[in-house]
């Protein structure tokens, strides 16, 4: 009788969680009912998360986040049905996090087409010291719209007279963030 419930606990658990042990990770799964995965989470040797995937019920992966040997959160992505990235309520598809000394230093976004579209850096206290608009050299103002300056923003207008009215940074590519989103970097 022992044994017979031991079966059915350890059959019950397999069904809800798979836990493979690889090199020097390990990975969860959640199932949905209908037997698709639901969630897999890879954790290092010590139990520390390296990603976790979310899927729709059909399948397809809708979210994926990973984390570096520190624990922080290091990107996010959001995907539409299609595979593609989508783009939040929030204004981005994906995010990418830097951290020096256990404090984030930067965060770069990116949009439905993968490029990276802004990027903010912050000092060792945490304030946002920097912010810039990347494009494809257009004005950032006619590409993104920005919000009104922030703490440590530039952003650059002119009157009808040529006259100035603020300043934007923009900046191309200055190697802080990859200039596509991929799950791989």
């Amino acid at each position: 009788m022992k044994r017979t419930v031991m079966v059915l606990l350890v059959m019950v658990f397999a069904s809800c969680c798979t836990c493979f042990a690889k090199g020097t990770w390990m990975e969860t799964k959640d199932y949905w009912p209908s037997g698709e995965v639901r969630v897999v989470k890879k954790a290092d040797s010590d139990g520390d998360l390296l990603e976790e995937k979310y899927y729709r019920e059909d399948g397809t992966m809708e979210q994926y986040i990973k984390y570096d040997g520190e624990g922080h959160k290091i990107g996010e992505a959001y995907y539409g049905q299609n595979g593609q990235l989508r783009e939040g309520a929030d204004g981005w598809a994906a995010m990418r996090w830097k951290y020096e000394d256990g404090n984030m230093v930067a965060e770069g976004y990116y949009g439905p087409d993968g490029k990276l579209k802004e990027r903010k850096q912050y000092n060792s206290e945490g304030d946002l010291v920097a912010k810039q608009y990347v494009g494809d050299k257009e004005l950032p103002a006619e590409e993104y719209n920005p919000i009104p300056p922030l703490a440590g923003e530039t952003t650059s207008y002119y009157d009808s007279y040529g006259r100035p009215e603020g300043t934007t940074s923009v900046e191309y590519d200055d190697g802080l963030f990859p200039p596509f989103w991929d799950l791989e970097d």
